[in-house]
């Protein structure tokens, strides 16, 4: 059985439960505000809300952030399952990141078939929300297999999500945005500029690599991009 299908809530490593406290703040947080916008993932969406790119730009479209470091797909599909998606108001575009965690354990395929149980699982709670869902961010300052293995899921998704001929209900209104381009630097390695520990963004790659998701959501939004 495929592990990335199964939810399961993130192991309590360090036993100060502290997984379980943000998850049962989000699932207040639902039940209590009112975003437009929901961010789901792992480490790379947490530390997105404190980027000069969410403080300018993404917080004027009314978000709010369930990014949790550390986070498999298996535990974010385990928190929707958990109330994290009960919210009093519609939500009109859900920002789904989450992979990563899994390339050291799982096959491409298996974190693929998870990101499609996940946005099947948002469309069943949520109605036809607008998903977007960008690519998975290469790692690592210089070659590995783990960057490979995130290209595949990468082309998993490209090819399920952007084919028009085969779409059906899981597809539509799905949107895939392709960040992990313009990384990579000629010689193959990246730069602690744009990746400090060649896992996570700096602020000035959060402004680099999520701008387009920005773009995407005022696209989708029909909302004016704030310059």
């Amino acid at each position: 059985m495929n592990p990335c299908v199964i939810p399961e809530p993130a192991d309590d490593v360090v036993g100060d439960g502290r997984w379980k406290s943000m998850h049962n703040r989000y699932v207040q947080q639902a039940k209590s505000s009112e975003p437009e916008v929901l961010f789901i993932g792992d480490s790379i969406i947490q530390q997105l809300q404190f980027s000069t790119l969410w403080t300018e730009k993404i917080s004027s479209l009314h978000c709010i952030n369930f990014g949790i470091g550390g986070d498999r797909v298996e535990n974010v599909l385990w928190r929707i399952q958990n109330g994290e998606l009960e919210f009093n108001t519609k939500i009109k575009a859900v920002v789904l990141f989450v992979g990563t965690n899994n390339i050291t354990d799982c096959t491409p395929h298996e974190i693929f078939e998870g990101i499609v149980e996940i946005i099947k699982e948002i469309k069943h709670r949520l109605g036809n929300v607008l998903i977007v869902v960008p690519t998975l961010l290469p790692r690592g300052q210089y070659p590995n297999p783990y960057r490979d293995r995130n290209d595949h899921v990468n082309t998993f998704l490209l090819d399920k999500f952007c084919d028009e001929v085969n779409a059906d209900e899981t597809t539509e209104n799905v949107h895939i945005v392709v960040i992990d381009d313009h990384i990579v630097g000629n010689d193959q390695t990246i730069s602690h500029h744009i990746m400090h520990d060649y896992l996570h963004l700096t602020n000035s790659g959060y402004t680099k690599i999520f701008s387009k998701v920005y773009e995407k959501l005022c696209e989708l939004l029909k909302i004016t991009p704030t310059k």
